[in-house]
């Protein structure tokens, strides 16, 4: 009884989220994905609840609805993922792919909903679990959820790189969290195997059952929480159209074909200087690289490419060495000697002491505070 009021609870809480969700202004798209996994989740828990609940006899009609929405599990993560990193605000034609294995499963569960309500009845065991036929159906499940979590750490690597071609601070842009997030998934999908071949030992599919349904009410709990406190810095993010844009370091040949001639590039680096030094854009601690583009008047991919050839950095590399050398400025200039060495480096840009002390570090070889003593 206490279990089935967990199992209850938690779906009530995942509708909840999935509302919430849904209903966030930023990264609709997804949001509203991560909504829909958590809405699987809630009815795979609210269908626990109910098989548990003594309903299943008034209520046949339902039994078994929730036995091919696990294949939704992994297309759902990896197109949560796919669209917060890339910013996009819709999904391609071909992406529907991913919901074939789950049509197919609902194609060959048909022929169970169609039983009568006392051929249903008689298929639910004792703890609530169904036969549906032949156990590798379960190790497939499983197997197809698995599958996702490489390519879903892929995206988020490939990301983790490229952030710094587009942003100055990328503190904030760190995907920790959704990293938490597709470890507790795998973590959760090997206690269903696990589970599974206990089940399989014990001669019972649905022995340990309540061990699984608590886990992933927990997995709820916990990510859904996560998932709704999630930084909102992807809302003004926009993919890249050149065929370059998955590139993390910058190759000899890439902007052959750019069009920019090599004078026009040497000009527009000046003129790029020129407004780093006179107007102190870095000093923007969320200056991104279409905030500069603007301010430029310059697309992008050229501010980018300018970038890359003639400084020989990225964008991140390129905003943070201004934000050092401003610092270096300041802590030599007698009018700052009332000022912390962390003040400074808050007034030039960085957003955090960690951050501040490693790319100061990393431009000087020394850390701020030796620097400082360094000119004593």
């Amino acid at each position: 009884m206490f279990l089935n009021t967990v199992f209850l609870l938690g779906a009530l809480h995942g509708v909840v989220l999935s509302v919430l969700l849904a209903t966030k202004k930023m990264n609709k798209l997804s949001n509203r994905i991560l909504g829909s996994l958590m809405l699987v989740f809630s009815l795979d828990l609210a269908m626990a609840w109910f098989m548990g609940s003594g309903f299943v006899s008034e209520y046949p009609f339902f039994i078994g609805l929730d036995f091919p929405i696990t294949m939704l599990y992994g297309p759902l993560l990896f197109l949560y993922t796919e669209t917060l990193v890339r910013g996009g605000y819709h999904l391609n034609k071909k992406e529907l792919v991913h919901f074939l294995p789950f049509t197919l499963l609902l194609m060959f569960t048909v022929p169970f909903y169609l039983l009568s309500p006392d051929d249903k009845i008689a298929r639910v065991g004792t703890h609530g679990g169904l036969d549906y036929g032949p156990d590798f159906i379960t190790h497939l499940k499983v197997g197809f959820n698995i599958a996702y979590i490489p390519f879903i750490l892929r995206q988020l690597s490939r990301f983790q790189r490229n952030a710094k071609d587009s942003y100055s601070t990328i503190e904030k842009r760190n995907l920790d969290w959704l990293r938490t997030f597709i470890f507790a998934f795998l973590a959760l999908a090997i206690v269903s195997v696990v589970i599974h071949f206990l089940s399989s030992l014990a001669g019972s599919q649905d022995k340990y059952s309540d061990f699984m349904l608590l886990a992933v009410t927990l997995f709820v709990y916990s990510i859904g929480y996560m998932g709704l406190r999630q930084a909102e810095f992807f809302a003004h993010h926009q993919p890249h159209n050149s065929p370059h844009k998955m590139e993390s370091t910058p190759s000899p040949d890439r902007y052959s074909k750019s069009g920019l001639s090599e004078e026009r590039g040497v000009e527009l680096m000046q003129q790029l200087e020129d407004l780093m030094i006179a107007e102190k854009p870095f000093t923007n601690n969320e200056l991104s690289l279409r905030d500069l583009s603007e301010m430029m008047g310059v697309s992008r991919h050229n501010l980018t490419e300018i970038i890359n050839r003639f400084a020989g950095k990225n964008f991140y590399d390129f905003v943070n060495s201004y934000r050092v050398e401003e610092v270096k400025h300041r802590l030599q200039a007698p009018e700052s000697v009332t000022l912390t060495i962390l003040a400074l480096g808050m007034e030039a840009g960085f957003n955090s002491k960690s951050s501040f002390n490693s790319v100061f570090k990393k431009h000087t070889g020394m850390t701020p505070t030796q620097f400082k003593k360094s000119l004593e």
